[in-house]
């Protein structure tokens, strides 16, 4: 056997056993550094966006949806959902998150971790992501017209663009966006306390806001209502959706100064949802656009999905919100309904004198 070949099996012994010892040095680390007893709630609360109480609430919500190891040296079910809340909150690399001196897993394992929460997330999404229902909508429109003078509302609509690495080649251009690099565009409905009713994370960047929203279950779920004789309520959305009975957005070229009090008022309410966004990008800063989700497609809409069901448990659970991330406000940008146009001329027909009434009978003073 030559020097070369004794030399390199020398070299892999080395490496293995390198590999092991680190191994082992993590999981002592690991039993003995448990979070919730070495961390202060303050620092508990900056690495994990919630509170020690909180977090082992939602650990036990997620257990029967984690996977069950009979390893003895597995990860514990509590490092599997802290070490996946740190990715969350930081949007760092896995193999920083794993470093950590509170989880010490190596990169492959937080890549583990992540997944299993995710999904675990995602499993549970049915209770904390819920469009209201019909006799919901008193209240909501009673809530928004105390907080913002604006007949009708249920709810705000925008999208937001979300970065992810380049996918494969075949499906490249589905993800491309107009800002450069590739991105999903998430649609995102709030209520007057930046509680998401319903979310869309499904399309590409190349996707407009008006094909997204159509093809969500929230526009055929007020479509329907409303062609079973429910009136008198909306969304409401920038330029860049199409105008409907159900869904109203601002006047492009105003005549009157009753116009221009409802395009104050509609851009004033509907800097809301704006702000839901602002929050969730900065609690989870995986979603910021300083970051990007070196992930698939469909992983990465996993990751979104899992972060605003994240966003909805801690609003619900009144937990005060982070200063936002100074962004552009409408980062999809107001455009024309020119790329919106309504199938139905009837509906926008509809659609056009029903905001006519709202002009008319709440702006006109």
């Amino acid at each position: 056997m030559s020097s070369s070949i004794i030399l390199y099996y020398i070299s892999q012994r080395h490496r293995i056993e390198q590999r092991n010892s680190l191994r082992i040095l993590r999981r002592s680390v690991r039993d003995h550094h448990n979070p919730f007893e070495i961390a202060t709630e303050e620092s508990f609360f900056e690495l994990y966006r919630m509170p020690k109480h909180l977090c082992l609430e939602l650990i036990e919500e997620l257990k029967p949806f984690l996977p069950k190891s009979r390893r003895v040296h597995a990860i514990p079910c509590h490092l599997i959902v802290l070490s996946s809340l740190r990715f969350f909150a930081t949007g760092s690399f896995q193999r920083s998150v794993g470093q950590d001196n509170l989880s010490a897993l190596s990169q492959t394992s937080v890549s583990r971790c992540v997944t299993m929460v995710a999904k675990a997330l995602n499993n549970i999404s049915h209770n904390y992501i819920i469009f209201p229902k019909q006799e919901d909508f008193p209240g909501l429109k009673i809530k928004f017209m105390e907080k913002y003078q604006f007949p009708g509302i249920i709810g705000v609509i925008d999208g937001t663009h979300i970065k992810i690495s380049a996918p494969r080649r075949e499906i490249e251009h589905i993800y491309y966006c107009r800002k450069g690099g590739h991105s999903k565009n998430v649609m995102i409905i709030c209520d007057s306390n930046y509680i998401i009713l319903a979310a869309n994370a499904r399309f590409g960047g190349t996707a407009h806001d008006s094909y997204v929203w159509r093809s969500s279950q929230a526009c055929r779920r007020l479509e329907d209502l409303y062609t079973g004789g429910e009136r008198n309520y909306w969304l409401l959305g920038d330029s860049g959706y199409p105008l409907q009975p159900w869904l109203m957005t601002p006047i492009l070229s105003t005549c009157n100064t009753s116009e221009e009090r409802y395009n104050i008022a509609h851009k004033s309410t509907r800097a809301l949802v704006e702000r839901c966004i602002g929050i969730l990008k900065s609690r989870f800063r995986c979603l910021s656009k300083e970051r990007t989700l070196y992930y698939s497609p469909p992983k990465a809409g996993l990751i979104i999905n899992a972060c605003l069901v994240l966003h909805n448990f801690l609003v619900r659970k009144k937990i005060p919100h982070p200063e936002i991330i100074s962004e552009e406000m409408n980062d999809n940008g107001e455009q024309t309904n020119a790329t919106a146009d309504i199938s139905c001329r009837n509906i926008s027909s509809i659609a056009k004198r029903q905001r006519s009434e709202i002009v008319e009978n709440v702006f006109a003073q």
